[in-house]
This record gives C-alpha cells, structure tokens and sequence, in this order.
C-alpha cells in the first residue's frame, strides 16, 4: 500500500486560539470561518477539494492555489487545480516544492521562488506564466498524518503587484489545513461508500445477465467485458479449466485458444488455487509476457489473477485483469472479485457447453454436483441482493 514507513506527518496540529487572535484580523477570522463552514457542506471528495482551492485565492489575496491529493498506494501526488479537470497529473511523493512539504511536514513560505532550487522553473516556461512567492502547507488528519498538500501561488497587493506572504497567510493557511483534513477524510469515506454501493449494484446487474442457461462464448463476452469496470482493470481474460486435457482455454474474437494448464500468471492460479497480485509484472520472473507486449504495442504494469472453484474448492476458471488504472490491484479489488465469482463458479459449472468441454456429461450422478453448484449460486445470489435491498432501505432511512 505504498510507503506507509515513510508516510507524512505533520509537525504543526493547528495554530492556538491565543496565536490566531493575535496574528488574524477580525475580517479575515470572520471569512475563514464562513469558508470553512461551506467546504464542510460539500458531499464529494471532489467537490470539496475545488471549493477549497477557491476559498483559499480569496482567503489569501493570491493569483491561484492547487492542491495535491497523496495517492499512498503509487507513492505520487496527484495535482488538483482550478480547472476542476479530473484528469490525473501526477509528480512523485518527494519531487518539487510540494513533496518538500510533504517529507518534513512543514509550512514553507517562498518569497521568491526562482531563488530556491527546490522550484520547478519549467513549469512557468511551459505555462507562460511567472511565480513569484509561494505558500505551501501539509492538509493533515487528526493524527497529524498528511492527506494533502495545499499551495498558494502569488500573493497580491490592491494594485495587483505580487508580494510575499506574511506571518498571518501562514498562520490562516496552517488553520485551514487542520479542518481541510477531517473535511476531506469525511468526504472521501463518503466518495467510497458510493462507489462501494455502485460496484455491488454493478455485480449483480452482471450475475442477472448471466444468470441462465448461457453458452460459455456469452459468458467470456459478458465478463471480460464488465468485470474490468469494478477494479478500473484495462484488461480482462476468463480462461476455463479443461481436466480432461490438463488445459486452460479461451475465447478471442470467437476463436478457441488452448494452452497447458501450469502455463503463464493464469496457469500458477489454476494450479495452486491461490490469487496471484503482481504489482509490477517486469519486476516478477513468473511473467512471461514480454514478446507480446513488445508485439503488440502495450506494457503489462500490474496483474491480478483470480481462481474460480466450486463449493468443494476445485478450480474450474481463473480470470486474469492487468492493468489497473490507479496503480497496483489492492487487497479490496481482491475482497471484492473473492465474493463476486464465489457466485460465477456456480455459473460456468452449470453451463452446458462447459460441461461438455470438460468431459462432464450431464446425465446419471455425474450430474449431481452440477445441481449443487447451480443451487450454491442461486443462494449466493439471492444474498447478495437482500444485501443490496439493505443498504437502499438504510439510505431511505436517513
């Protein structure tokens, strides 16, 4: 989950009241608190984060500000501005004045920031645009723990000027970033709940679509289509157990593709029954995908393989994803994939084409445990829904 060793702490838990008395005016107290009082009525992570970068311009006089969001997981900063663009811009964890600010947990201000060598100057020759001072502090939790980074950029005088910040910018800006962190952690469990609900809502609508007497072709399409949405996987794969053949094998573009079943990432699943997560695949001497990536134009990054079994715990499928959008699959992409094909095995194995490829005949007592999986998934399902139901009611509730 990144380098939590080496996670950023703040070194400052917020200004005393005795100190903002002192170094705030009355206006500029009376607006920070009202500012405040509205970033807290946002709902979503992301609206938070533009309603913080707009009260902080106004709150501190200065030509722009931009928040840097900490992704632990990639070990990056991911830059927030304005714009309100969602379009990730990362830098890493230490770079720059930001990730400065991040490693020793401290405010910094820069009145001139062409004459510290921490300053990027490349930015402003590719924007056309001159910095001159900056103010850059650590957003932090109650435990002091860095969750961002807030950055403004160019403080101005009433002719427009720019000047550098004081001792009461610093003293405002240390404020906001103790009540940004419980406002931004609050709005991201909430951001998560969310997405938790739509990924459960998106299982089932999944398992309803396979939820019949389908072809093994209908259901590679409709998996290797779907599944990828739930972890923000680029690729998806489902290969079938062959026993009979000692194989796995796949559908592209309606052509059968068989190969060994202790093959590749998708044959060490297979075999031993384990998920496999590989962070980087380059880094990991089991992949073996190299020629094909070079071939093809593409660059494995991260692998997630999963082994689909039965009730008895036998491996009937494994469905291999690469590529997560956000960095390395997590132990939460796993949690959720475990319980969502705990209800799929049940699935394939009723299928009638799957148990012809795999010398199953669905006759006498050979078909016995292929009821027993259809029931299996059927319990399964039926679960997941009253799941789903629950939550709705509870959201009607509050």
């Amino acid at each position: 989950m990144g380098n939590t060793s080496g996670r950023g702490k703040s070194k400052s838990l917020g200004p005393s009241i005795d100190v903002l008395m002192k170094d705030v005016s009355i206006h500029h107290m009376a607006t920070l608190l009202e500012m405040m009082k509205r970033i807290n009525t946002e709902k979503t992570l992301e609206s938070a984060i533009h309603r913080t970068i707009e009260s902080a311009t106004v709150l501190l006089n200065c030509d722009r500000a931009t928040m840097f969001i900490v992704d632990e997981i990639r070990d990056e900063l991911v830059v927030r501005d304005a714009s309100g663009s969602t379009v990730d811009i990362r830098i890493p964890m230490t770079a720059g004045i930001a990730g400065n600010v991040y490693s020793s947990g401290e405010v910094l201000n820069i009145p001139d920031a062409y004459s510290d060598s921490r300053f990027n100057k490349q930015v402003d020759v590719d924007t056309g645009y001159k910095t001159t001072s900056m103010l850059t502090t650590p957003v932090y939790d109650a435990e002091g723990n860095t969750l961002a980074v807030l950055q403004a950029i160019n403080k101005k005088k009433d002719d427009g000027t720019h000047v550098a910040f004081g001792s009461e910018d610093e003293t405002l800006i240390d404020y906001m970033a103790g009540q940004l962190g419980v406002i931004l952690l609050n709005a991201k469990i909430y951001d998560d709940s969310v997405k938790a609900k739509a990924k459960v809502d998106s299982m089932l609508d999944i398992i309803r679509s396979i939820h019949g007497d389908l072809g093994v072709s209908s259901l590679c399409f409709i998996l290797t289509e779907r599944v990828p949405a739930l972890v923000e996987a680029d690729r998806c794969t489902l290969y079938l157990v062959d026993d009979k053949h000692s194989e796995l094998w796949t559908l592209a573009g309606g052509v059968q593709i068989r190969m060994p079943k202790g093959t590749g990432i998708a044959g060490i699943a297979a075999t031993e029954g384990e998920i496999v997560n590989i962070p980087d695949a380059y880094k990991d001497e089991r992949f073996g995908g190299a020629e094909f990536d070079k071939k093809n134009n593409y660059h494995t990054k991260s692998i997630l393989c999963l082994p689909i079994k039965e009730a008895d715990g036998k491996v009937v499928a494994v469905l291999q994803l690469i590529n997560k959008a956000s960095g390395p699959f997590t132990d939460a992409d796993q949690d959720l994939l475990e319980g969502f094909l705990g209800v799929v095995a049940g699935i394939i194995v009723s299928s009638q084409l799957f148990a012809m490829s795999s010398g199953r005949e669905r006759k006498g007592t050979e078909f016995a445990d292929l009821d027993q999986n259809a029931a299996h998934a059927e319990k399964k399902f039926q679960a997941m829904s009253a799941f789903a139901e629950d939550e709705e009611e509870e959201e009607e509730d509050e």
